[in-house]
């Protein structure tokens, strides 16, 4: 019997992906399923996958010939599932081989909550070892798909995941309120349900996905404040991004080639704090860039986003 549908959405990770299915297929439970949706990938994932599947039989693949977005492919994994409990990872997130088993273990504890596990970020797959596991990065107030896991139920009666704006950004915050509307308590795992988050290395193309990734978050940022009013803009930092933007005039240089070149190489400046800060103005003027865009398309106009 299948307890659990792990959900995984991927596009173009072949790389990660192969790391991370090692990870999800091998654990200490039999009673799940993993559905690798892949997003349109041109990368050969579909070869990686037919290699899989011929010695794992729990892997069930569906391939999109449109890229629509990690959204749109976690609905489809939702009506696709076969087991009760739905588990949300990434493609570049390896698990614990226990990981199944201890997200199904508490929601046979709890009937109505929204289960959020931690990750830890790192660069490299050899450095999720799980020998010695702590979370850098905590999920307070927020639903974060790179683990968490709910009754298939409950996102059944939410709708699944919105479809608005761009591809990437914050339609898995708006799943998380829908959800608690609906009276689901939330319930954080710390030292089990571990995951890692490979970061990837530091690099020119990696920093300008990120920022690219930015811009797309800045214009679901409006269209998620349009859509869920005031609420959401605790989550969404409109105002502290126009104000960092605006205080160090962003517009200026940050677009310029040098100022990638030199974010690269403060990754190894002895002045640490530096790369970070750095890095952090360049997330808020791709923020500001993105929200900019969204008002200029949207014929209705918003006024809660009209002193952007």
């Amino acid at each position: 019997m299948i307890e659990a549908s792990v959900i995984i959405p991927s596009h173009n990770r072949r790389e990660l992906l192969e790391y991370s299915l090692a990870h999800i297929l091998n654990q200490t439970t039999d009673n799940y399923e993993v559905i690798l949706i892949d997003d349109a990938s041109t990368d050969g994932t579909h070869n990686l996958i037919g290699n899989w599947k011929l010695e794992i039989g729990n892997l069930r693949y569906i391939r999109l010939e449109r890229q629509s977005g990690p959204y749109v492919a976690r609905n489809i994994g939702i009506r696709e599932a076969k087991g009760d409990i739905i588990i949300f990872i990434d493609s570049d997130v390896l698990v614990h081989s226990r990981f199944v088993e201890d997200h199904t273990k508490i929601h046979k504890r709890y009937a109505k909550i929204i289960l959020q596990g931690m990750v830890h970020h790192t660069r490299v797959p050899s450095l999720a070892t799980f020998k010695f596991f702590f979370p850098n990065a905590f999920c307070f107030r927020t639903f974060i798909t790179q683990n968490i896991s709910v009754r298939r139920e409950w996102l059944e009666e939410a709708g699944g995941f919105d479809e608005f704006g761009p591809l990437m950004g914050y339609k898995d915050v708006a799943m998380g309120i829908k959800l608690q509307k609906l009276g689901l308590k939330r319930v954080y795992a710390i030292r089990s349900c571990k995951a890692y988050h490979i970061d990837g290395p530091i690099n020119e193309e990696n920093l300008g996905k990120l920022f690219v990734k930015q811009m797309q978050q800045g214009e679901s940022a409006y269209f998620f404040v349009k859509n869920y009013g005031r609420m959401a803009e605790r989550y969404v930092h409109i105002r502290k991004a126009v104000f960092i933007s605006n205080l160090f005039q962003t517009p200026r240089w940050v677009e310029e080639e040098k100022t990638i070149r030199f974010l690269k190489e403060s990754r190894d400046s002895p002045l640490l704090f530096i790369f970070p800060i750095l890095k952090g103005v360049i997330r808020y003027h791709y923020r500001v860039k993105g929200i900019n865009k969204a008002i200029k398309s949207d014929d209705k106009g918003f006024s809660n986003c009209s002193n952007i």
